[in-house]
């Protein structure tokens, strides 16, 4: 979706950028000149008291006056409640969340704000390509780009067949202020709770998507050059925790969306569908290896007659066919990333292995929801909940009034409902 000549929302009025981070790392720098490059309104980080001095002396690196980019801190990190501590800083009519690594084109602003000309849009998402933390893509890296190309591909039909998507990752994802100003929005979003006792840290962009379907808000993805965001992924085994947490809250989300609110089934068909294709991958993918070795095995334990008409094919057949199948398939299947990284065609073998382990790694997921911390983000796991709803509606709910009158141009209600219950 282009952006239009003379746009309702401009990046240098109407956005502000929030990144909550604990890091202070020479990486934000180059970060945040990438993101000014977009003429934002503000940038503002939330992050510990700890890490407020060298992230505020690498802010003023870059922005001396300290007009645009700010440091504000919560008590103990924790990153949903340093979201609503960022989101109640703002003064503008869009957000937009950002990793603190991720690398932004220069077009990236006015083409993300672009689809809000719509007013049925509350969330606009974007692609995503890997940056390499060294030289050279580690194992890890290139495993990494395998599955984030596969994430583009997805979310781009997904868009253009119903409007849908799982997921507005959080790398970057931009927001109607006034949907996430909301106070009963701020309660459930830091109070959110598996099986009503394992109070879960990551997964804020799973709910910010879950959120919007379910006040019937809609979505969109840009998936052009002009918005395609770069960012680093762990090089090293580390790696794997992250995939814990991530298929962890896929699956948490996932369900809430198609069995306990089961709005997404009325409002987007295709993406339910995709979401049901997921619970079941790892069955089907691994039902391939399952029934040859099966065969195989029947074949050593009831031997073909020599006589018969039609003999069994022999056991290195069937598995030099299979493995030539997944080969071809598959390179169909990822021939958009090999456009782009023809050197990766040497790695086909290894993805494919990979995605074998993937499928026990997502079933082990299954069976330990109750884990919901980060794993890869040391010092972020601060249990506590914040059980605020009266709090956050006498503190702000007079001034969530006052400011959504300026932000409710196209008059719209915020209509509140309980996001997944307990679940």
């Amino acid at each position: 979706m282009k952006p239009k000549k003379n746009p309702t929302f401009t990046c240098k009025r109407d956005v502000t950028i929030l990144i909550p981070t604990i890091d202070a790392g020479e990486e934000i720098k180059l970060a945040i000149k990438t993101w000014l490059k977009s003429d934002p309104y503000e940038v503002i980080f939330i992050t510990s008291k700890e890490t407020k001095p060298a992230l505020l002396e690498l802010a003023r690196s870059v922005d001396p006056s300290g007009n645009i980019v700010k440091v504000i801190t919560v008590e103990k990190p924790n990153k949903r409640k340093q979201m609503v501590a960022g989101i109640n800083e703002v003064k503008t009519q869009l957000i937009i969340f950002a990793d603190d690594d991720v690398l932004w084109p220069s077009k990236m602003g006015e083409w993300i704000i672009a689809p809000f000309e719509d007013p049925r849009i509350g969330g606009v998402g974007t692609s995503q390509t890997v940056l390499s933390i060294g030289e050279r893509f580690t194992i890890w890296e290139i495993l990494a780009a395998f599955r984030i190309s596969m994430r583009n591909i997805e979310i781009t039909a997904s868009t253009k067949i119903d409007g849908g998507l799982c997921c507005l990752s959080g790398r970057t994802a931009a927001y109607r202020t006034q949907i996430i100003r909301d106070p009963e929005f701020q309660s459930q979003f830091q109070n959110e709770f598996w099986l009503g006792k394992y109070h879960q840290h990551s997964g804020d962009d799973k709910f910010l998507t879950r959120w919007l379907y379910y006040h019937e808000w809609k979505t969109y993805c840009q998936t052009c050059p002009e918005v395609e965001l770069a960012s680093t992924f762990k090089d090293n085994w580390r790696f794997l925790k992250q995939l814990l947490r991530w298929t962890r809250n896929t699956w948490r989300s996932d369900f809430k969306s198609i069995f306990v609110e089961r709005k997404v089934w009325r409002q987007y068909p295709y993406t339910a569908f995709t979401m049901i294709d997921k619970f079941f991958n790892p069955l089907t993918l691994l039902m391939g290896p399952v029934t040859i070795t099966y065969f195989a095995i029947q074949r050593q334990y009831n031997p073909p007659s020599p006589n018969a008409r039609n003999p069994p094919l022999e056991d290195w057949v069937i598995f030099t066919s299979y493995a030539v199948y997944l080969l071809l398939t598959r390179f169909i299947k990822y021939a958009p990333h090999f456009v782009r990284r023809p050197i990766d065609v040497f790695f086909l073998p290894v993805v494919i292995l990979f995605n074998f382990y993937f499928a026990f790694l997502k079933i082990y997921c299954l069976f330990t929801l109750h884990i919901t911390e980060w794993g890869t983000r040391v010092g972020a796991d601060h249990d506590e909940g914040t059980d605020n709803a009266k709090e956050l509606e006498a503190e702000g709910g007079q001034q969530f009034e006052l400011e959504t009158q300026g932000l409710l141009k196209d008059g719209r209600k915020v209509t509140h409902g309980k996001l997944g219950g307990d679940v």
